[in-house]
């Protein structure tokens, strides 16, 4: 295991190969998640200002939780426009648009589909060698 900074608070952590954060500010990071969506339980359609105020829970905090699709955003009324991180469409939750999801996807598939195809290739060539060099040999 690898030992990190934690993104939050700057602590030392070992990193699990997940969590960019050390397990003090994750636990804390739940405890105000709960907050929130007990809140929103209970006061559907607030804004993100009130929900703040209500939990003492900050506003960027909030938006992250809406980021990372904990929270979606119908669920609360955003004073601020989330955009797709990639080609700057509004969006409701989440760091992506569909569209941009769906290219994403199209594009990783190519990629994974051009390797196999180089895998079976390159077998090829070296299968067609040792044929070849049994032939010689003979």
């Amino acid at each position: 295991m690898e030992i990190r900074n934690c993104k939050k608070c700057g602590k030392i952590y070992q990193y699990d190969g997940t969590h960019k954060i050390c397990l003090e500010c994750r636990r804390k990071e739940e405890e105000d998640f709960e907050k929130v969506k007990e809140f929103l339980r209970n006061n559907p359609n607030s804004s993100i200002k009130k929900v703040s105020e209500e939990t003492g829970v900050e506003k960027k905090i909030i938006l992250e939780f809406i980021k990372d699709e904990r929270l979606i955003a119908g669920d609360i009324e955003l004073e601020v426009t989330l955009k797709c991180e990639r080609c700057g469409r509004e969006i409701k939750h989440g760091k992506y648009c569909e569209k941009c999801i769906a290219d994403m996807k199209k594009e990783i598939d190519e990629i994974s589909s051009k390797k196999e195809n180089d895998d079976k290739n390159q077998r090829k060539k070296r299968e067609n060698m040792h044929v070849r060099d049994r032939l010689q040999n003979n």
